[in-house]
């Protein structure tokens, strides 16, 4: 079962309306050298809006789509696999292989910068988290961003993307119940489409720093527009209850 959430997107003085999920991660900024990976958490709860009632989506026969890595990256791997996968997948070199830690959650995020990756508009960073325990593959992000020297972004090549992405995805059978489209998370991010398979995996498409508008007692009113640049993420996660970070133990304390 699909739910569908209507929410405006602004886009280039345009309103682009997008089918609105109530399930998403968080979308990680891109990050600088030297900055902290890129969380593996679930996220919190989406940022409150009053989208209008589910509208019934038809039941149509999919392929089931199981969320098992991203492209040679399967999730399991080594982190030495993980870098083989990567050189194969991209023709990159193993220095342009860069290893970030995160100091919260005790993972390792492997990035390698990309100039170009279809569908989303120009440059993209292709992240691979390896787990805290497992010291294996546990999520990828692919997140697309402008060069922050630009002084002007276009959005509407972002959200075109994501909105490619989410139909990709949207083909696909999921677990039922386990699809949401097009949740507010934030002032200026919106997830397009968030799934569930039928085992622990889980597929989310976010466009952030974009402009939105609400309804509120019937009138249209735009959320203040947004100061940092677009971008787009898919995240492909393996466990999406109980993933492979670090957290205290209940009781400890």
């Amino acid at each position: 079962m699909i739910r569908k959430q209507v929410v405006a997107l602004l886009v280039v003085g345009a309103a682009l309306h997008v089918a609105a999920p109530s399930w998403a991660q968080q979308a990680p900024k891109p990050g600088a050298p030297g900055s902290t990976a890129p969380s593996a958490a679930p996220p919190g709860p989406p940022a409150t809006t009053t989208p209008p009632a589910p509208a019934p989506t038809p039941a149509v026969n999919k392929q089931p789509y199981e969320v098992t890595g991203f492209r040679s990256a399967r999730f399991g791997m080594t982190e030495a696999e993980v870098r083989a996968a990567v050189q194969k997948d991209f023709g990159v070199k193993p220095d342009d292989i860069r290893s970030t830690p995160n100091a919260l959650e005790r993972t390792t995020a492997l990035m390698v910068a990309l100039p170009a990756l279809d569908p989303g508009p120009g440059p993209a960073t292709a992240i691979y988290i390896i787990g805290y325990q497992s010291k294996k593959l546990i999520q990828v992000n692919v997140v697309w961003a402008p060069d922050p020297k630009a002084e002007k972004v276009d959005t509407g090549p972002y959200v075109v993307a994501g909105v490619q992405l989410g139909n990709y995805f949207n083909a696909f059978a999921w677990r039922d119940g386990g699809v949401n489209v097009g949740v507010v998370l934030g002032p200026h991010t919106l997830a397009l489409f968030a799934a569930e398979d039928d085992k622990t995996g889980a597929v989310n498409v976010v466009v952030d720093g974009v402009t939105l508008e609400r309804k509120v007692e019937g009138k249209v009113e735009p959320l203040p527009p947004p100061t940092t640049p677009p971008s787009l993420r898919v995240s492909y996660i393996s466990n999406r209850t109980t993933p492979d970070i670090f957290r205290l133990e209940r009781g400890r304390f």
